[in-house]
């Protein structure tokens, strides 16, 4: 799943994850539950996308967009396990593209600044043909071209363990690719098909990197990847925490009408107060209740909402302890009060309040349905008899053991990030009450994934997961296999590798959506997570600015973007 908004235009292969501002904490006894049918019906009523819209020839040329984000990426290879970061998707927004764009509802189409034409060739076996577009180049105008989407292939085809990718979901379904009548004509064959086959027919690295292992793992670690895209890096400040974007001179398409577009490091808890005081030109509220009262006062601004792709979560990393027992997730998904979760955070930006009941599809898109069969529902004393029966008696000192183990467990959180403390806070009080003894550990932000998260060095972490249009092989990578660079909990089954598998293999989109269901439920039995609500996107956007705002998946065009005449 999981990454955000993709300008000219990475779709993504894995999931992004990210922080998440969150609202004020509530008390269980405060929830007034939640209508999850009529908060769909809802959220459905948001629109797809919201911003100010204007024709290309409406937009000032020239001027600096400051965009923020939230740390300089422990890897700026975007497709580097270390990478899979929402900034980097974000910064590669402006600066990489591939043959497919997405469309506002959800569908895709070719992207002439990439290839003329992308067609099936064969269904039997799976047979793509792209022909790109000829005047298409790298940012040092060496030709984009199949040796690019060859090498870009291998470094995640699932046989070349030297190079550590986030994911090699996809481009192992690939058998070869190979040049048609030219260098220029891709013929993607794959060995099994791939409903999501428009996901993984491009190259957003050139071969000059893919080709050896250490400079894809090492050197773009603190550079940027070569543009091929209307942007290219100028510099990166890791110091004072800027990366520069200015126009690509060897950009073929549409000239930009921005000059530069700078990103910026702003800790969450400051990013609203930045954009009130001019500082940045945009800021993603999220769903803190005081960043969305603060940005609604700068008097240049709007403020717009649309669908959204994020869903928060806690993972409970399974190879710790008592979290590898069944009974004690399933525990876990009774005594934590998602409403009062949800409530707390989308309530004060004034948006439809709903929870998440699928780890595949998000409310609002097509395939979406509720996969828990009330294995969620907040029931403390359900809890409590699951791990009654199960041997977890309480103490003397109320906290539960069984055969000299305690239920003791911390939830790592990022400093100065309110939305991952305040979860916390809910999960580390709601299961307290049952006989657990859970304590939060707050980590410097820049150290919460690189050390963390993605060492496995947590016992449960909650944290944000953003998805994809194409969410039926991409999102499986989340829980399947168990050694997945994204499955943090470390657990998965077989029954959720046969349903995705299959669910990825079919051409068939309604057989494809109702298999990848199946396995969903799959994952909401296994429990590696416990999903809270989808947050839709709420964004203050300084009123001069055009073609910019909250989007659920449609791929936004950095050419048009801009400030008004």
């Amino acid at each position: 799943m999981k990454m955000r908004n993709k300008a000219t235009v990475v779709v993504a292969a894995t999931a992004a994850l990210g922080l998440a501002l969150s609202g004020c904490q509530q008390d269980n006894k405060d929830s007034k539950g939640v209508d999850s049918d009529k908060a769909n019906e809802e959220i459905s009523g948001l629109p797809s996308v919201d911003y100010q819209k204007a024709g290309y020839d409406e937009i000032a040329d020239g001027g600096t967009l400051t965009y923020p984000m939230t740390e300089i990426p422990a890897s700026l290879n975007y497709y580097h396990a270390d990478g899979a970061h929402v900034d980097n998707n974000n910064i590669y927004g402006t600066s990489l593209g591939r043959p497919v764009k997405i469309k506002d509802d959800g569908s895709w189409e070719v992207d002439k600044n990439y290839a003329e034409s992308v067609e099936i060739a064969s269904e039997d076996p799976l047979v793509i043909d792209v022909k790109l577009n000829k005047d298409a180049v790298w940012e040092d105008g060496t030709p984009i071209d199949v040796e690019d989407y060859k090498a870009f292939w291998q470094t995640r085809d699932g046989k070349h363990d030297e190079y550590e990718v986030a994911s090699t979901k996809g481009y192992e379904d690939i058998e070869s690719i190979e040049a048609g009548d030219d260098k220029h004509n891709v013929k993607v064959t794959f060995k099994t098909p791939n409903i999501d086959w428009p996901n993984y027919i491009g190259a957003s690295v050139p071969n000059e990197i893919t080709e050896d292992p250490d400079t894809f793992n090492k050197d773009y670690a603190k550079k940027v990847l070569p543009s091929n895209g209307p942007f290219k890096a100028e510099k990166v400040d890791n110091k004072s925490g800027v990366i520069t974007m200015v126009k690509n001179d060897k950009w073929w398409g549409q000239e930009p009408k921005l000059d530069k577009v700078i990103f910026k490091v702003v800790s969450q808890a400051q990013q609203a107060q930045a954009y009130a005081n001019k500082e940045i030109d945009l800021v993603d509220i999220g769903t803190d209740g005081d960043s969305y009262e603060t940005a609604g006062k700068r008097e240049d601004g709007e403020i717009y909402k649309s669908q959204g792709m994020q869903w928060t979560h806690v993972t409970m990393n399974a190879e710790k302890g008592a979290l590898k027992e069944q009974e004690v997730r399933d525990a876990v998904g009774h005594a934590i009060n998602r409403e009062a979760i949800a409530q707390a955070a989308i309530g004060p930006v004034e948006a439809p309040v709903t929870l998440v009941n699928n780890v595949t599809f998000m409310p609002g898109q097509d395939g979406y349905q509720d996969n828990t069969e009330g294995s969620l529902d907040f029931d403390p004393e359900a809890a409590k008899k699951i791990l009654d029966d199960a041997g977890w008696k309480a103490g003397d000192d109320g906290i539960r053991a069984k055969d000299g183990e305690k239920l003791k467990f911390n939830i790592v959180v990022p400093a100065d990030t309110a939305s991952n403390a305040q979860r916390a806070e809910q999960i580390m009080k709601d299961l307290n009450e049952i006989g657990f003894k859970i304590k939060i550990e707050t980590v410097p932000v820049a150290a919460y994934f690189a050390d963390h998260v993605l060492n496995g060095n947590f016992d449960m972490a909650t944290f944000t997961w953003e998805g994809t249009a194409f969410p039926i092989s991409s999102g499986s990578n989340l829980f399947y296999p168990a050694e997945s660079e994204q499955n943090h909990s470390k657990i998965s089954s077989d029954a959720i590798g046969e349903k995705f598998k299959a669910a990825t293999k079919t051409l068939d989109p309604a057989e494809s959506k109702k298999l990848a269901n199946e396995g969903d439920a799959e994952v909401l039995k296994l429990k590696p997570l416990i999903p809270f609500y989808p947050t839709p996107y709420v964004w203050g956007v300084k009123n001069d600015i055009m073609n910019l705002g909250p989007r659920q998946l449609e791929t936004p065009d950095w050419t048009s973007i801009g400030f008004k005449k």
